[in-house]
């Protein structure tokens, strides 16, 4: 009701531009069941808050490549922005849209960076590393050079005096980030943060931890495992900064001033046969000792936590196994690698634990003083290499306590062992135009609309395509409007194939016609002859209504469809013109959009456009409105038959209130009032017009008389309806 009386008050005041507002308006409110009179909001968050950002929180050092979330440091606040349609008295009620954006800065790292590659929203993967965004976005990354400049977006709303530059620290701006696809908040992101472009050896990442951390005294040498990436991302000192670096490899700490952090395969001195078992002359205690601890002292299983870069830098873990030992060890490491890496480097952590139960207890002479823990020995005729555990210098003589090192060579066959899982793809997936289709239809649902109904269907053949807000204008000259947002999505497509004519009374079994659709997200389903007969698988190709029974898939996105019903809904008429090209919609309401209008606008030239995310450049799609939903259907089983000289011709109404076979009762009229209107021809010369109320005409011989000779009699019958006239005719052609 309420789409009615405001269509024809926005007619009244506002011409056909507050005609369609309000028919738009009152549409909404009577599906909704709100009542008339009322604003309506939509999209409108209650507490438009910002994010929290943490105060205090540690900035963290990046090396290499490597995903971290950063610290929200700047924030405009979140923006609201809303457009509206109707209101006031020419059109109706108001209907108000609300949309949010956010202008903010983000911290990423407490040094230099190279760039930022992928960004990830939520966890969904929003920019590649290309640079492409899903949707346009303005963003712009401060590498955190020591004289970078204020970032313009903060001085002009901080003013030039008062904003940071933030120099020394790594960050990134985003300007007007839309916020519908993020609950209408700043999302949580994160990014690959570029430090290092190519492998990185985990001793240049301590070395580069000290260098950021001022400490200048401190050396690094031998092999250390390679790395993606690292992040130390905790508050804390140096040494806590590389004790998950020193734990997860045989490093040691050698010395203070300097202080060598000293890898496994150099720096390895060699002592030789006479400096060994060194003694004093009164001293009879045993020259060297050896001891093997026990084997259930060691774990049987090390587990590796570290961040995968095979899958996005999700978590990982990496497992070595030794034994049936029930004792699990389990380490974790802020790193990036592979997974071939990592069970690498767990299966050094294990076997490094495993050999050091070997230990030994030396001597040597006084000249040997300057040996410290960490320092790796070779003995004369031992090929295993040793490591300091404790040294001490008594009587003269230095005695060390050492333990062995596992031998190299055992990771790298274990690495090709290494598998990280499968692993959900994440990329970045455009929205891409949208098709749209605005069709004029008979009323779908047995409901007598009382004013013209259009359906917008329409889809994106994009991956990342998942609505978008329809516009309308009409005359040609008018703004666009408004009328709703298209989502998820109809299923649409072309015909491949020219579907060929056929009888509209029952099953066409002969025809079949190819379609191709448009998203490789769409699927079309077989249905039963029960279900068909009930209403499913309806579908638009050119003009046409028809239903589907069988489904043959082709190939991607192409479906041979056949058990055919014809000229559905009353359209019997668009049987015989189809063609290769033509649209291909398969009718389902709860996926499109419905649109109400006044029925002056009835001829009139309209216009439609999609405004999604990838439509800034997509043309509009013209239109005139004919109103096939008020429509009257034509008349069917038309008869003629001679009466002396009368021509008596009866029919059979049909209606659109309606298509279900009732038995043994007749269809709802669906109109105010049974009219008909008849036209008579003769030999194409339009004679005579003239309306009757009951199914059945008599053309007297009087009046044929009067008509004058000729050889073909022709009437066209159409049902009348008291909003648009005459609806679709039926034609009997009689030879006189």
């Amino acid at each position: 009701m309420a789409t009615l009386v405001l269509g024809t008050l926005g007619r009244i005041v506002g011409g056909p531009i507050g005609a369609i507002v309000g028919t738009l308006i009152g549409s909404s409110i009577d599906r909704a069941v709100l009542g008339g009179g009322r604003a309506r909001e939509q999209g409108r968050i209650s507490n438009p808050a910002v994010q929290s950002a943490a105060y205090g929180e540690p900035i963290p050092l990046v090396a290499g490549r490597m995903r971290a979330a950063g610290n929200l440091i700047w924030t405009s606040g979140i923006r609201e922005a809303n457009s509206s349609s109707g209101g006031g008295k020419r059109s109706g009620p108001t209907t108000t849209t609300y949309s949010y954006s956010a202008s903010f800065a983000v911290g990423l790292a407490g040094r230099r960076i190279i760039g930022v590659e992928r960004i990830w929203a939520d966890g969904r993967l929003i920019r590649d590393a290309n640079g492409v965004f899903v949707t346009p976005t303005v963003m712009r990354v401060h590498t955190g050079d020591a004289d970078q400049p204020v970032d313009p977006l903060i001085a002009a709303a901080e003013g030039a005096a008062l904003a940071p530059a933030y120099r020394g620290l790594a960050y990134a701006v985003f300007e007007g980030l839309p916020l519908a696809d993020y609950g209408n908040r700043i999302p949580n992101l994160t990014f690959e943060i570029v430090a290092d472009a190519g492998p990185l050896d985990m001793g240049d990442v301590i070395a580069g931890l000290a260098k950021a951390a001022g400490f200048d005294g401190l050396l690094v040498a031998g092999q250390f495992p390679v790395l993606a990436g690292y992040i130390a991302g905790r508050a804390g000192s140096l040494a806590e900064c590389l004790a998950p670096l020193l734990a997860a490899t045989d490093a040691a700490i050698i010395g203070s001033d300097p202080m060598l952090i000293n890898g496994r395969g150099e720096a390895i001195q060699a002592l030789p046969a006479d400096a060994i078992d060194a003694r004093r002359p009164a001293d009879d205690r045993p020259p060297e000792r050896r001891q093997r601890g026990a084997a259930a002292s060691q774990p049987g299983c090390l587990e590796l936590a570290f961040y995968d870069i095979s899958r996005d830098y999700q978590p990982g873990l990496q497992r070595a196994r030794r034994s049936s030992v029930a004792t699990v060890v389990q380490q974790s490491i802020a790193a990036a690698m592979s997974p071939a890496q990592a069970r690498a480097l767990a299966v050094e952590r294990l076997h490094g634990g495993q050999a050091a139960r070997l230990r030994r207890s030396v001597r040597l002479p006084w000249r040997h003083i300057g040996l410290m823990p960490g320092t790796l020995l070779s003995l004369a005729g031992d090929p295993a290499v040793w490591r300091v555990r404790e040294a001490r210098f008594e009587n003269f003589i230095v005695h060390l306590e050492l333990e062995r090192i596992a031998a190299s060579g055992m990771a790298a066959a274990a690495a090709t062992l290494a598998d990280g899982g499968r692993a959900l793809a994440s990329e970045v997936e455009p929205a891409g135009e949208t098709t749209l289709h605005v069709l004029d239809l008979p009323a779908l649902d047995g409901s007598l609309p009382a004013a013209p109904r259009l359906w917008i269907a329409g889809s994106g053949a994009a991956p990342g395509w998942r609505r978008a807000a329809v516009l309308m204008r009409v005359n040609g000259k008018d703004d666009f409007a408004t009328v709703g947002t298209l989502e998820p999505g109809t299923i649409v497509g072309s015909a491949v194939t020219a579907l060929p004519d056929a009888m509209s009374h029952r099953w066409d079994r002969f025809s079949r016609v190819d379609v191709e659709l448009l998203s490789d997200r769409d699927w079309l389903e077989p249905r039963g002859a029960a279900a068909v007969l009930a209403g499913a698988n309806l579908a638009l190709i050119g003009d046409e209504l028809l239903q589907f029974a069988d489904v043959e898939a082709l190939g991607p996105r192409r479906f041979r469809l056949s058990g055919l019903l014809r000229g559905r809904r009353g359209t019997e008429s668009a049987t015989g013109s189809h063609h290769i090209g033509e649209r291909f919609v398969l009718i389902d309401p709860t996926r499109m959009l419905p649109v109400d209008l006044p029925i002056d606008l009835l001829g009139q030239p309209c216009a439609a456009r999609p405004a999604g995310s990838g439509d800034s450049t997509t043309v509009e799609t013209g239109f005139t409105i004919v109103g096939n939903a008020l429509r009257p259907l034509a008349p069917a089983r038309v008869r003629a038959r001679r009466n002396g000289g009368d021509i008596a011709v009866s029919w059979i109404r049909r209606s659109r209130a309606g298509y279900g076979w009732i038995d043994f009762v007749d269809a709802p009229l669906g109109e105010e009032r049974e009219a008909y209107r008849i036209d008579v021809s003769l030999d194409g010369r339009r004679l005579r017009q003239q309306e009757v109320s009951v199914p059945a005409f008599v053309y007297a011989a009087a009046d044929r008389i009067a008509d004058g000779d000729g050889a073909i009699l022709e009437l066209s019958i159409a049902q009348l309806s008291a909003a648009i006239g005459p609806g679709a005719p039926a034609t009997i052609r009689i030879t006189l």
